[in-house]
Order: structure tokens, then C-alpha cells, then sequence
């Protein structure tokens, strides 16, 4: 595609994306009418995670998640739609595509294998080695291990968000199908689950599919227990040649958040590998939202070091936008670069999907998918503001004690 194709696409786009998906009167389906989507792209949250397991069982959420679609995955097949399971910290995504002629049979098909069918013991077990397969794997990875580094002192050391949220694959290998089976009936039910459909459909036509899986009644959400975070940097070895320099700033419920993903775009262009800093071998910067607030992550891999030195500049990254507004000219700049990045994030119908479950789940039921007329210099220095001091986590060789 030409760059002015591009252009054109994301301005056909943008009024698009002005509005969210209407609520139905249930309140906990939500459909976003797109006459020229080409699939119809569907998100079943469940609100089921880490907190809701017992830490012997980590990890049975999303084994129970995968073990219950599997027997449909034929049919969905036979359809032509493609179903991906996503274990979150306080949820699991499914999420479904399909074409416009298929998607309600594919939809009420995953329906009824979350809510109604009772688990398969041959299917269960099949999942249940597939994923310490899986885990196995992921727990020798460095990203991996970051990731639970930064979990415990983000959260704390007991709190349940401190676990994998997928498990490990010494507590998933241990779980019984039965238990899969208890687990599955209790956490699994229409109250704790919000659906959104995207695509060339017709609002009444998906309430209509939709509305006798989904009774009505108000969505049940459970609390998070309180975090704990840890007050001084951490440090954890790890054969490694590099580190991984990890910082993390919490906000609360009502933070700007497209001001905090505005912010962590600006963040990540200071950190990322350029003329000045060759040494930065890989960068990401990630917000993520939960229930009473979210989470803006910063992360480079560096030589070890050096490693105290870029953590210091990860904080000035943040925290120079904090200190002073942008000018209105260079405001402009940085926000039609935003722009175009922010829309290409949501170019597929899934992650339209994604973002309007994400906001329901969230009791956020009036937000747009993005609203750039709410953004400006001076909301960007009070979202930076706003922050809780930063948590910060080396992962890497002894060597990233060094200067």
C-alpha cells in the first residue's frame, strides 16, 4: 500500500473510530456496526484470572480456557473462523473472527462450550500437556523471567498478579481434570463476561443471536486484592550477556490513559536505539489498564554497565514531560505522529473488539475507541504528573551493579 493509500484509509477510518458500540439494554453486549469490515470480529471477556485461583493451582484459568474450546475448534474450522484464547491478569480474552455469513453460528457455538458443555477429560489432558510444554519453554526465556521479576515487585510477593497469570508448568501439570471441571462451572458463567462484536452486522440482528447466552443482570467484577510494591529497585541475576532494564509507573482509576499512551510513545522515542544510543539492543513501552487503574511500562536491554545508567534515564524519559509542557508547534508534531500510530493499532476489527470489551469490562461504558480532541500539551504534563513514583527492576548479569 502507497503512503497515500495509507493516508486515505486511516482518514475513512478516524470518523469511525469517533464513536464506541452501543450498549444493549443487558449492558454487557456491546456492537459496533462496520458496514465495510470485511469479517465480523467477536471478544468474549471473561473476568476470570490469578485472583480467583488457588496458588497451588496457578494457572488453571487458562488451562480450563483452552481445554474447553478445543472440541469446537473442528466445527470452527469447517466454517472458516479462527478463535484465539489470551490469558490477561484479571481476564481471558476469546476471541473470535469470522465471515459475516458464519460469524452467528461461530459465536453461539463458543457460547455454549464456555457456559453449557461440560469439560472433556481427553481434551483437558491433551491441553493440559500442550501447555507445560508451553511453559517449560517460556520459563527459560529472559522475557519471561523479567516479566515475573517485575510482577513480584510491582504487586508483591503473595499478591496473586505476582503469579504467571498463565501458571508455570510445575502448578498446571499437577491440576486434575476434575478439578479443571470445579473451576470451569464455578468461574465461567454470563455474569462475570462482557461481549463485543465488530464488523457488517446489524445491532439488532447480534442482539438477537447473542441475547439468550448472555441473561440480563449487572456484570459481576471482583476486587483486587492491594498491591504491595517494592520500595527500592530490584535486582535479579540472570545468565544473561545483556540486561534488561525494566520501570514501571502506576496510575489511578481516573488518569487520562490516551494521554498515558501519548506519553509513553514520546517516552520510548528518548530510549530507543539511535545515533546517540547504539548500545540499546531492544525497547517497548506498554500501557495497560485494569480495574482502579493501569500500569505504563517502560523496558530496554542494555550492557550490563550501563544498566544503572539508562534506568536513570528511563525515569527522565517520563519524567521530563512532567517537568514542562511541550510547545504548541511541537505538541502538533509528535501528536499527528501518535495519530497515525494509534489508528494503525486499531486497523483490525479484533482490536476494536478488544479495546471496547476492555472498556466495558472496565465499567468505562461511554469511552471511544480514541478521541484525539482531548488531547493536548497541558493534559500530557498532568497525566505525567499524576504518576506514582517508579518501580524499577534489573534482570541480567551481577555485572548490572555496576556503573
Amino acid at each position: 500500500m502507497s503512503l497515500r493509500m495509507l493516508r486515505t484509509a486511516l482518514a475513512a477510518t478516524l470518523p469511525l473510530l469517533a464513536a464506541a458500540g452501543r450498549a444493549s439494554a443487558q449492558d454487557r453486549i456491546f456492537v459496533r456496526s462496520e458496514a465495510g469490515t470485511p469479517v465480523v470480529a467477536v471478544q468474549v471477556l471473561v473476568g476470570v484470572g490469578p485472583v480467583d485461583e488457588p496458588a497451588a493451582q496457578a494457572g488453571i484459568s487458562y488451562l480450563a480456557a483452552r481445554a474447553v474450546v478445543e472440541p469446537m475448534r473442528a466445527a470452527l474450522d469447517s466454517l472458516g473462523a479462527h478463535l484465539d484464547v489470551d490469558q490477561q491478569r484479571d481476564a481471558i480474552a476469546f476471541t473470535l473472527t469470522a465471515s459475516p455469513d458464519a460469524w452467528a453460528e461461530a459465536s453461539k457455538a463458543l457460547l455454549v462450550a464456555l457456559f453449557r458443555d461440560p469439560v472433556d477429560s481427553a481434551a483437558t489432558v491433551r491441553q493440559r500437556a500442550a501447555l507445560v510444554r508451553e511453559l517449560q519453554g517460556r520459563e527459560a526465556s529472559p522475557a519471561d523471567a523479567l516479566e515475573r521479576e517485575r510482577s513480584k515487585a510491582v504487586y508483591g510477593e503473595d499478591h496473586p498478579w505476582a503469579r504467571p497469570p498463565v501458571g508455570t508448568s510445575a502448578t498446571v501439570g499437577r491440576v486434575r481434570v476434575s478439578q479443571v471441571d470445579a473451576f470451569l462451572r464455578r468461574n465461567f458463567t454470563p455474569e462475570r463476561t462482557v461481549v463485543a462484536v465488530v464488523g457488517p452486522v446489524d445491532e439488532a440482528e447480534a442482539l438477537e443471536v447473542l441475547r439468550p447466552h448472555m441473561p440480563e443482570g449487572d456484570l459481576r467484577a471482583d476486587s483486587v486484592p492491594p498491591m504491595t510494591p517494592a520500595p527500592d529497585a530490584v535486582s535479579a541475576d540472570y545468565n544473561s550477556i545483556t540486561t534488561w532494564v525494566s520501570v514501571t509507573w502506576r496510575f489511578g482509576d481516573d488518569s487520562d490513559v490516551e494521554s498515558l499512551r501519548l506519553l509513553s510513545r514520546l517516552a520510548l522515542d528518548r530510549v530507543s536505539f539511535g545515533p546517540s544510543r547504539r548500545s540499546v539492543y531492544n525497547s517497548r513501552a506498554e500501557v495497560v489498564r485494569y480495574a482502579g487503574g493501569g500500569e505504563l511500562r517502560l523496558t530496554v536491554v542494555v550492557p550490563p554497565r550501563e544498566a544503572r545508567q539508562w534506568a536513570d534515564r528511563l525515569r527522565e524519559a517520563v519524567g521530563g514531560y512532567a517537568a514542562e509542557p511541550l510547545s504548541p508547534t511541537l505538541f502538533a508534531e509528535r501528536l499527528r505522529r501518535y495519530r497515525g500510530l494509534r489508528l494503525l493499532e486499531l486497523d483490525l476489527p479484533e482490536a476494536r473488539a478488544a479495546a471496547m470489551a476492555r472498556s466495558a469490562m472496565l465499567g468505562d461504558r461511554t469511552a471511544t475507541l480514541v478521541d484525539f480532541t482531548r488531547l493536548s500539551a497541558g493534559r500530557l504534563q498532568a497525566a505525567a504528573q499524576a504518576l506514582e513514583p517508579p518501580i524499577i527492576v534489573f534482570l541480567g548479569p551481577e555485572a548490572n551493579e555496576g556503573g
